[in-house]
């Protein structure tokens, strides 16, 4: 018999849109998905908020990108 594989990666809810989406910032931050991705400015970020999901928090990311550059269109 084969032992079971425990997977580090946890099921979380998206504060914004409800998706759900796996997320690895609690148990190994490190190997999470969203550490890819630029940062997200840190006055873009909730003190004690939740994680976002991959759509919502590239929404974020690029509408802080263009914010920082002037550029106000949705």
């Amino acid at each position: 018999m084969k032992p079971s594989v425990t997977r580090s990666w946890r099921s979380a809810r998206c504060p914004r849109c409800g998706n759900t989406f796996d997320c690895a910032m609690q148990a190994e931050p490190s190997s999470c998905w969203c550490r890819a991705l630029p940062p997200l400015p840190a006055e873009r970020l909730e003190p004690g908020g939740q994680c976002l999901c991959p759509e919502c928090l590239a929404a974020e990311i690029a509408r802080a990108t263009r914010e920082a550059s002037g550029d106000e269109r949705p």
